[in-house]
């Protein structure tokens, strides 16, 4: 839970304050969709060190499909064959009107040669993903970010709609 609400937090400071809701449907990203991405904070991996909930925001794509920069997704990050390997399992966007969107994604990160791995980002036990620095991010299955109920939007709704009973005044 507190990771999902430091992960909220996080994405509501990503939110321009010009973003368009987009269609009920949610974002639907086919197999090989490219986008780049970046990490939101420098980060260093140790070889034999595992990182976990690496959040990445997208930056543009190189395909059609595309997420906004208000999505946020959670990535791991382990170093193998001296090539720094980044998973992305997962997207959350929020829209400034207060729609969520989720959903599981399956995507690596690929070098310039499109494959996956990182060798330049490592130099010699450690590597480093850098803040404002443009990965390539290829989908190897196709994902759908859908419309998820906002529990605490509609707990919100419901109490500007709720109209006291006149027993209860008394």
């Amino acid at each position: 839970m507190k990771r999902l609400l430091t992960t909220v937090a996080l994405l509501g400071a990503c939110l321009p304050a010009y973003a368009e809701t987009s269609a009920n449907s949610g974002y639907q990203l086919p197999a090989d969709t490219v986008l780049r991405v970046q990490v939101l904070v420098d980060k260093t991996v140790n070889n034999g060190e595992s990182i976990s909930h690496l959040l990445l925001k997208a930056t543009g794509s190189e395909t059609g499909a595309y997420l906004p920069e208000r999505c946020l997704m959670s990535a791991n990050a382990e170093i193998n064959n001296q090539q720094l390997e980044v998973s992305v399992n997962r997207a959350l966007c929020v829209e400034p009107n207060g729609d969520i969107f989720d959903g599981a994604m399956n995507a690596r990160i690929v070098d310039q040669n499109h494959d996956f791995g990182l060798a330049e980002a490592c130099s010699g036990n450690t590597c480093t993903l850098q803040a404002g620095h443009d990965y390539t991010l290829r989908l190897l299955d196709s994902a759908n970010i859908g419309l998820v109920v906002n529990q605490t939007e509609q707990i919100n709704i419901q109490r500007r709609n709720h109209q006291p009973d006149s027993n209860s005044q008394q």
